[in-house]
């Protein structure tokens, strides 16, 4: 595969060929799968359709939905986005349809506007789409079809025209069986399917994100590294469980820590398989707690806290969604998010 894409320079590997042949809007591949996908998406990313990408945790869904809206007749109008794993119950309906003065206490005097108005006229992305309440489902779907609705404590219909995508890194068809997701909602959304094909069975693109991220990084941080051929052997022989995230993240890492110009295999620590992950943090413990806080100047109060939000955040990337990382740490997904807002607000 190397000699196919690469070939030896003066101690390194350099790509036979020109990085923008393969890059298509920000997505770099080569594989067929992949192009064959983007071929789809060409056909009709000028048209209203829904379309559904499925694919795992970093393969860029998120990408290609971008890539769908950029390149829309709706380009020039909003692209709003709602991960749907990060949003407590309690808020969901107000989050997706906004609320009217004086809703309920505690609302805002002048009201809100939810994320469907805020789309109007544009681009609705719905991230993790299986994640959402099955009673939630049931009025998107009437929201897609009827193209109005009600915002909560309102008695005036909106209407809107939004443009849906709908990513997901679960199988909703299973999701289907166990009661968890509405067939019809499934049927409407799934109009234009695109499948993601994970990066371990993308060997070529390993070799191509490779350079490309390489490149990024060392344009970002003045650096002119390079790959050595082992690295890059070691490359395709790892299974990239976080896909082209991880792949993104571990590249910048050694772009800043290598001392030499060229990246060689012993510079590579790529220890955490999918498997030895397993090992170390099973399904059952799915929290990974930073052992060394070497911060003096922080009080005991704030050391905790940082544990706390370590601990809610390991548990929503372990878990999924927030809603089963407030069940594995038994207490609500409202606490969980108001810590997470709490946070953040203490930050700045």
């Amino acid at each position: 595969m190397i000699n196919e894409i690469c070939y030896l320079h003066g101690g390194h590997v350099e790509l036979k060929e020109d990085m923008h042949k393969f890059l298509c809007r920000d997505i770099v591949t080569c594989n067929l799968g992949m192009l064959s996908q983007i071929e789809r998406i060409e056909k009709i990313v000028n048209t209203d359709v829904t379309v559904l990408i499925s694919g795992e945790t970093g393969t860029g869904k998120e990408v290609f939905a971008e890539y769908i809206h950029r390149n829309s007749n709706r380009k020039n109008r909003r692209y709003v986005k709602l991960n749907c794993s990060t949003i407590p119950d309690t808020l969901f309906e107000s989050e997706m349809f906004g609320y009217s003065a004086g809703a309920f206490t505690g609302a805002l005097k002048i009201g809100k506007k939810g994320v469907f108005e805020l789309a109007d006229r544009g681009t609705l992305f719905l991230d993790e789409i299986g994640d959402m309440p099955i009673d939630m489902q049931s009025k998107l779907l009437r929201v897609i079809q009827e193209k109005n609705f009600l915002k909560v404590g309102g008695d005036r219909e909106i209407s809107v025209s939004i443009r849906f995508i709908a990513a997901t890194n679960k199988n909703l068809p299973t999701l289907i069986k166990d009661k968890k997701f509405r067939k019809d909602l499934y049927y409407r959304i799934n109009v234009i399917p695109v499948n993601l094909v994970p990066l371990r069975d993308r060997p070529e693109d390993i070799i191509l994100m490779s350079f490309y991220f390489l490149d990024k990084s060392n344009h970002k941080y003045g650096y002119n590294k390079k790959w050595g051929v082992e690295s890059l052997k070691t490359f395709l022989n790892y299974s990239w469980p976080g896909n082209i995230r991880e792949i993104k993240n571990v590249i910048e890492r050694l772009v800043l820590l290598t001392s030499g110009e060229i990246i060689e295999n012993s510079d590579i620590a790529l220890e955490q398989s999918s498997d030895k992950i397993d090992e170390e943090y099973p399904v059952n413990t799915p929290i990974n707690i930073i052992k060394d806080i070497k911060k003096d100047d922080l009080s005991l109060k704030e050391i905790v806290s940082d544990y706390e939000i370590n601990i809610i955040k390991e548990s929503i990337k372990a878990c999924g969604s927030l809603r089963k990382a407030a069940e594995f740490l038994k207490t609500s997904p409202a606490t969980l998010s108001r810590k997470i807002n709490l946070h953040k607000k203490n930050m700045f």
